[in-house]
């Protein structure tokens, strides 16, 4: 289905069952791993993690081993994301560059973190990897491609770095590797690759190219903010991004304006290109109508709609709450995230605490009378909003 998304999980632990975190794999909307174009696997993973299902429920306090792409590497993106949460693995087939070598010693000297998949013995591979050696935490070997007697080589390449056995399926083949010194397994002695099947909210694609435009310019915040009030989708995702990455940008703000300029407009342009690219391999889907966007932003429209009948000419202040208590709602009616962990995250004013949890007061009102209108329940959400002045013919 085009409206949920999937995403490949499988768990790497120790030999006493303790987690050290979880390798997320890419799957299409039909739950295939079907890998055209590297750079949108990786990105559409990083976007399903990141912007929908949020890192809480997805690998809380492990670590998430993603598979990184060279020309991802090349850009800004990865300095946006947290690098206490992520190992970033570098595939056997990746393309070797100067460029590609330098941005990982850099990232290294910034305290991102690498992993080799897919190590290997085999000269040219060493050759090949040898540049960037000194950087890497990790090294992952696939035990069904493995000459395991050449962990008994020295001088060993890997010495330094923390070994994981991948596609471990039988207890000896864990014995085995635990002698040659490995700490990490992987495999379905462990546990299964699991499917995370989620609703998915998807921006319009031509309107995010337009925001990205628009950040490439000397626009104003308030431009780019309002570029947002017409993507209620794209709004929700970065409310979900921000909490999964860097949840002092969302403590206590009053809207998706102050948001943004808590983030900054680079790191806003490298989130919007992340997306881009995570939308780059689907180019003939991008723009089908997403039934959980399109409800979105019918509740966003709603809400507004029903404080101008309630409130006529509404202070700005007004208007951010209405359009803040809507978003906030939607995450827990799209994306399955529990009301309260939203607000002990923002931490939002007492007035959209009051309306999203008692729905007291004005704000309370209009939200009750909105979740009343999209049950068609028009006599209910006329009689919540009668003490403001509203009938029932003004909502039909």
């Amino acid at each position: 289905m085009k409206n949920s998304l999937n995403l490949g999980r499988q768990p790497i632990m120790n030999r006493k069952d303790e987690i050290l975190g979880y390798e997320f794999f890419y799957r299409d909307h039909e739950g295939k791993c079907s890998i055209d174009d590297p750079r949108h696997a990786t990105s559409s993973v990083l976007v399903n993690l990141l912007n929908q299902i949020g890192t809480p429920s997805s690998f809380g306090d492990a670590l998430a081993f993603i598979n990184t792409d060279g020309p991802l590497l090349l850009t800004d993106i990865i300095r946006t994301l947290p690098k206490e949460k992520f190992i970033f693995e570098l595939s056997s087939s990746i393309r070797h560059t100067v460029q590609v070598h330098e941005a990982i010693r850099y990232y290294h000297s910034l305290g991102y973190r690498f992993a080799l998949d897919n190590a290997s013995f085999h000269p040219d591979y060493i050759e090949a990897f040898g540049p960037v050696f000194p950087y890497i935490e990790f090294a992952k070997f696939d035990v069904t491609q493995t000459d395991s007697e050449q962990f008994h080589y020295f001088p060993n390449p890997y010495g330094k770095m923390t070994l994981i056995a991948y596609k471990i399926e039988f207890y000896e083949m864990l014995e085995a590797y635990e002698q040659f010194g490995f700490d990490y397994f992987q495999g379905f002695y462990f546990a299964k690759s699991h499917l995370i099947t989620q609703s998915r909210i998807d921006p319009k694609y031509i309107d995010v190219l337009s925001l990205f435009s628009l950040l490439q310019t000397e626009s104003s915040v308030e431009d780019i903010s309002n570029g947002f009030l017409r993507e209620s989708a794209l709004s929700m995702q970065l409310i979900q991004f921000l909490t999964s990455t860097h949840p002092e940008h969302i403590r206590g703000a009053t809207s998706i304006k102050e948001m943004i300029e808590r983030m900054g407009k680079n790191a806003l342009s490298q989130w919007l290109l992340l997306i881009i690219y995570s939308k780059s391999g689907t180019m003939s889907s991008v723009d089908e109508v997403n039934q959980y966007s399109t409800f979105a932003q019918a509740r966003v429209s709603s809400m507004l709609k029903l404080l101008h009948l309630a409130s006529p000419n509404p202070s700005s202040k007004l208007i951010e709450d209405a359009r803040l208590i809507a978003l906030l709602s939607l995450l827990e009616d799209i994306m399955n995230i529990p009301l309260e962990n939203t607000l002990h995250d923002i931490n939002p004013s007492s007035d959209v605490k009051d309306a999203l949890v008692n729905m007291s007061g004005l704000l309370g009102r209009i939200y009750a009378a909105a979740l009343k209108l999209e049950i068609a329940d028009v006599s209910t959400a006329a009689l919540l909003l009668k003490t403001y002045g509203v009938h029932q013919e003004q909502l039909v």
